[in-house]
């Protein structure tokens, strides 16, 4: 969790800006802490909270970095919300129907997750922000995905009518490839000299000049694609004339007009052609991504990098599918797991935070205080998990939720009123120890209570057990709200 180090959000002095203060948000933390590893132990996964920790607080450090402006910082940011967010997304949204103890294990996640977005002072926005964020990269990994398969369809496609026009021994078939061939590159040339910045790279001073030699670039292009195309048609009515026999008829010539589609001739083409096209596309890429340098556009430039770069251990999933089927089941197992993962990893997540943001949005959730408010329903959801297993540990559950929500709530009426320069250490230590001197004197009635039906009313089963949770909380909620 995002518990020390370089703090991730900005808050002012003084004002409704900024999480709650140090102290209060400290005690509310350790308490999370302590009561996930209680649960852990309670489930049988002693390794609970240390498997959670690092997964759910890269998740925080990711969504709190998108306030950052950064290129670098935001590319971050979404690399950990496609990785780590989707982990905890995930352990979120599916453990529940895993098994019992999985609805637990949620309510835990959800727990630190909410205190580590108390620490980074993140909000409805923020969660929208992220929810975006996570849309943009999904959205680029799929059309990225698309446009690799069609680009090797496409690849493919040349490849196969290239070796083609290598392979023709007719002087005819050669002839026409070879007119084929020039007349896409030129068409290709042509275009590129339109998307690279020629002009723009000129002096001033030599702009006219550098025009008029791009006109008749572009010109003498134009004339050699036209004149190939026109070669081409005039081939096939020589060919539907029968005349072509006449060509081959004479032996020098049938060589020269074979020699055509020789590979020494042909791929210094296709080069030309295919270095002339990257080139014009990377130039039309940067120039859109150069065209608007704001900071909306920053953040969508970072959230399509990730993406993209996503859609590589995607496209591996799928070949190690499609080679390893009949074959063995081990590349099978790993490429489904990368496929799912991916595919149904970064829509986990969006439900997630986007389900925060319409929490936020409609009111169900403070804007001010989202953190607390996730971090308590987590521990409430951990105490229905522990279901019948052991009321005092879901008694701790429920007083945990209220001591943190509680307790950060307080920080943050401190941060409103006082701001974060005045030194209230003291202050929230007294108002955290008279809450947690509650809660344990509540703790110790609940026990005597607990002891009471296991001993006296000992056929109440998990209905007496229940009894004495709501009891237990009742106890609780009336000295520390008030």
């Amino acid at each position: 969790m995002s518990l020390a180090g370089p703090r991730l959000d900005r808050p002012s002095a003084i004002g409704n800006e900024g999480r709650a203060r140090a102290a209060s948000l400290w005690l509310a933390s350790l308490i999370v802490v302590a009561i996930v590893g209680v649960v852990g132990f309670e489930i049988g996964e002693p390794s609970l909270l240390p498997t959670l920790g690092p997964v759910v607080g890269l998740t925080v450090a990711g969504v709190g970095l998108l306030e950052r402006d950064g290129f670098v910082s935001l590319v971050v940011a979404h690399a950990l919300m496609v990785t780590f967010g989707t982990a905890f997304a995930l352990i979120v949204l599916a453990a529940p129907f895993v098994a019992r103890a999985g609805i637990a294990a949620s309510g835990c996640a959800l727990a630190l997750a909410g205190i580590g977005a108390a620490w980074a002072d993140i909000g409805g926005d923020g969660l929208g922000t992220a929810a975006a964020g996570s849309v943009i990269s999904y959205a680029s990994m799929l059309c990225s995905l698309v446009l690799t398969g069609v680009m090797t369809a496409v690849v493919y496609f040349c490849w196969a009518v290239l070796t083609s026009i290598t392979g023709f021994s007719t002087p005819v078939a050669s002839v026409t490839g070879v007119l084929l061939l020039v007349a896409g590159t030129a068409g290709v040339v042509r275009l590129s000299i339109r998307w690279l910045p020629i002009r723009q790279v000129t002096p001033r001073d030599r702009r006219p000049a550098i025009e008029r030699r791009l006109t008749a670039v572009r010109q003498r292009l134009l004339y050699t694609a036209v004149g190939s195309i026109g070669a081409l048609i005039g081939i096939g009515a020589l060919g539907l004339a029968g005349v072509d026999t006449v060509v081959t008829s004479v032996p020098l010539l049938a060589w020269l007009l074979s020699s055509l589609s020789s590979p020494l001739l042909v791929w210094p083409i296709v080069a030309v052609g295919a270095v002339s096209l990257l080139a014009g596309a990377v130039a039309v890429l940067l120039r859109r991504l150069t065209r608007d340098d704001s900071a909306q556009t920053t953040r969508r430039t970072a959230a399509a990098v990730v993406g993209v770069c996503l859609s590589l251990p995607l496209l591996l999933g799928l070949v190690l599918i499609v080679s390893g089927t009949g074959l063995a089941i081990g590349p099978v197992l790993v490429g489904l797991g990368l496929v799912v993962a991916l595919v149904l990893g970064p829509l986990a997540f969006l439900i997630v935070v986007g389900g925060g943001a319409v929490g936020v949005g409609l009111g169900l959730l403070p804007a001010r205080a989202t953190g607390p408010a996730v971090a308590a329903t987590g521990l409430v959801v951990a105490a229905i998990g522990v279901g019948r297993a052991n009321p005092l540990v879901v008694f701790a559950c429920i007083a945990g939720a209220i001591l943190v929500w509680d307790s950060a709530t307080f920080g943050l009426g401190l941060t409103a009123e006082l701001g974060h320069l005045p030194d209230t250490r003291r202050l929230e230590l007294f108002h955290g120890a008279v809450a947690v001197g509650v809660a344990i004197g509540a703790v110790v009635i609940v026990t005597g209570l607990e002891v009471l039906r296991a001993g006296v009313f000992a056929g109440g089963g998990a209905a007496g057990g229940a009894v004495v949770v709501a009891l237990g909380a009742l106890l609780l909620l009336l000295p520390v709200r008030g």
